[in-house]
């Protein structure tokens, strides 16, 4: 059943002071303009004993109000595609959480900087984009782990404790070890499909037609596809004619990685500067998994795996209260 919060909120107006926000993050001029999608909130999530996220059945915390979205971005990031989507998200002057693999992080370290440098929250998606349900406790755990610091040693600092599964699917085992890790992980409740076609109107109309049935939710694109590079703009467009406002989650705190990961990461960021720049990362088919891993690859269990996502169940929204900690910076013009 969905459980709604109760929220520890500060409001403000655009540029006012926030009681009790801390270090909450700045907001460009632009986010309330008239003519722009923007952001109505930012939220500030407590991670502590990693909350989950998004529609999946139970146990999943909402805190989006009628035609909210939150915009995320998984599997890069990919030269040929993610600075096209930056680029949108730019003309509208809003904000996006890519959840990123490690593999591809330490393949393209400046491409992760410069996702960050857009004011965008940055999370993880594993080291190799494998499913976790299929590997045991320990494999998984390198897996998060090793993502986790992948992508922070290529962007030169923490990353935001924000974690999406592969393909949606989750073990027990893994939700347990990222909440002792205290990494929230986040579903999703429209999923654009773009992996499945190239045509950029296929993919808005997948994601529209699925807002008009739920109205609001957390929007899944991912920054690898064409269809989504190609059509963002359109979709963007989409959501500010159709009365969609983005909320942007940032975390209280950022996520702590390992010392031994992080060692395992930078050796693998050292390890591919020579080929990277003699051949910059090229295009990636639609689907994962990426096929041309190392003999040697620090993850040696990695697989073909199947990348069909599951259409997410309806599930209950009557619910109990439950109390995380949020930092609410609402947004007016």
């Amino acid at each position: 059943m969905r459980r709604y919060l109760v929220v520890a909120v500060a409001c403000v107006l655009l540029g006012g002071p926030a009681a009790g926000a801390g270090d909450a993050p700045a907001v460009d001029a632009c986010a309330t303009h008239s003519d722009v999608l923007g952001l109505s909130r930012i939220v500030e999530v407590d991670t502590t004993n990693g909350p989950h996220f998004g529609h999946t059945g139970s146990g999943e915390f909402d805190f989006l109000r009628d035609h909210e979205v939150v915009l995320t971005f998984d599997d890069g990031p990919l030269r040929p595609y993610t600075p096209a989507v930056l680029k949108a998200l730019d003309a509208h002057c809003t904000k996006a959480t890519f959840f990123m693999v490690g593999r591809m992080a330490v393949a393209d370290p400046a491409m992760v900087r410069e996702v960050a440098k857009h004011g965008h929250t940055i999370g993880s998606h594993t080291w190799s984009h494998a499913k976790l349900q299929d590997l045991d406790l320990d494999k998984a755990k390198t897996e998060v782990e090793l993502g986790l610091s992948g992508v922070s040693r290529a962007l030169q600092t923490p990353i935001a404790p924000f974690f999406r599964f592969p393909y949606l699917r989750p073990s027990k085992a893994s939700i347990d070890y990222l909440k002792s890790r205290n990494i929230s992980s986040f579903a999703i409740d429209v999923d654009s499909r773009d992996f499945e076609t190239r045509d950029p109107a296929a993919v808005k109309a997948t994601v529209m037609a699925q807002l008009e049935k739920r109205r609001k939710g957390i929007l899944l694109f991912h920054d690898i596809q064409p269809s989504t590079a190609h059509g963002i703009k359109d979709i963007l467009d989409a959501l500010k004619a159709g009365g969609f406002k983005v909320v942007h989650m940032v975390p209280k705190a950022p996520a702590a990685a390992l010392a031994e990961y992080d060692t395992q990461a930078d050796r693998e960021i050292a390890h591919r500067k020579p080929a990277v720049a003699k051949q910059p990362l090229a295009s990636r088919s639609l689907v994962w998994p990426q096929t041309d891993a190392r003999k040697d690859e620090t993850v040696p269990w990695m697989r073909p795996q199947d990348a069909t996502d599951p259409t997410p169940k309806k599930t209950d929204t009557a619910g109990t209260q439950a109390g995380i900690q949020l930092f609410e910076k609402s947004l007016q013009p």
